[in-house]
């Protein structure tokens, strides 16, 4: 599902280096805005769809995916073509959402799909798959030289609600010691599973030493990857205490690349004093709030909170 903060960052992404050609999204994405909102949104981030883009692309409503149908959400094709995307593609396991390509993931991709996209979009599928090594290798294989790929998916708290919760550093390493030529990976914390926006974010460093990220809020690790042409895919990487001496060095050898991107990390609205204030006061009124979830995302999603972990830079809401 695509909901305010991730149209952000997809914006953001295009404005840094458009995305043209062909896009594949692993399950059908529900566009969890109306066509206002989006426009709304994209006009905020600064871009606005030239005349051209707003005269060709046409205007449908979602009539395909389990929680967007029926709403005023726009379809998916309607929402990358506002960024002039014509050839929108989805992949997934049965035909429930009418997606183009029926495939299981956790099975080898066929040959006629590598090397055809230039944009894939995981939008938490990777979570929901058993067999993560062939889901990786999968991605690259789809993926074009050059092309991206933008995950998110669970990172803790999201029990029997997804098969898998992933850590940033799984995959920040394989990336890297495939030598994707950039890599940013970054954790999210939202106060409840259909939060729209107002994200926390905090940068993954990929340094060897990080503290463990604990929250009681539902985390997800996103992640923007860019295919170069020494990419591989069959490199599996190591856990940093467990590595020997020339898997450190072709693992740092491979991070220089990512060093050279011109990609700047994200950015967000900082906390203020005010609102580090307003989180000492929320804490003890809470108990007296009957409804404590949307009281508690409301001043949440405003303060860093009292999270300084080493290898994590945070970044801000979004």
């Amino acid at each position: 599902m695509i909901v305010p903060t991730l149209a952000r960052l997809i914006v953001r992404e295009h404005m840094y280096k458009p995305i043209t050609g062909k896009l594949l999204c692993l399950g059908r994405q529900t566009i969890s805005m109306s066509y206002d909102e989006v426009l709304r949104i994209f006009k905020e981030e600064g871009y606005v769809p030239s005349p051209e883009i707003l005269k060709e692309n046409k205007i449908s409503l979602d009539k395909n995916t389990r929680v967007g149908k029926g709403s005023d959400s726009i379809s998916d094709h309607t929402f990358f073509g506002l960024l002039g995307l014509k050839e929108v593609y989805s992949i997934d396991v049965s035909k429930y959402e009418d997606a183009d390509i029926v495939h299981d993931l956790n099975k080898p991709v066929p040959e006629s799909l590598y090397g055809q996209y230039d944009f894939i979009i995981d939008g938490g599928t990777f979570d929901h798959i058993f067999d993560i090594r062939t889901s990786f290798e999968n991605v690259v294989k789809m993926l074009k030289v050059g092309g991206r790929v933008f995950q998110w998916n669970a990172a803790s708290n999201f029990t029997a609600a997804t098969y898998m919760s992933f850590g940033p550093n799984l995959f920040y390493d394989y990336y890297i010691l495939n030598k994707f030529q950039d890599c940013k990976v970054y954790l999210a914390e939202v106060s409840y599973m259909s939060q729209r926006d107002l994200w926390n974010f905090y940068e993954f460093e990929g340094t060897d030493v990080y503290d463990h990220f604990i929250s009681n809020r539902l985390q997800m690790v996103l992640v923007l990857a860019e295919k170069g042409p020494n990419s591989t895919w069959n490199r599996f990487p190591v856990q940093t205490h467990y590595r020997d001496a020339n898997l450190w060095e072709e693992y740092r050898s491979s991070q220089k690349l990512i060093q050279q991107s011109s990609r700047k990390p994200l950015n967000g609205k900082s906390a203020t004093f005010l609102s580090m204030i307003l989180i000492r006061i929320v804490k003890i009124v809470q108990g007296f709030i009957d409804n404590r979830r949307r009281v508690r995302n409301w001043f949440n999603s405003k303060v860093q909170g009292d999270k300084l972990m080493k290898g994590y830079r945070y970044v801000g809401h979004i």
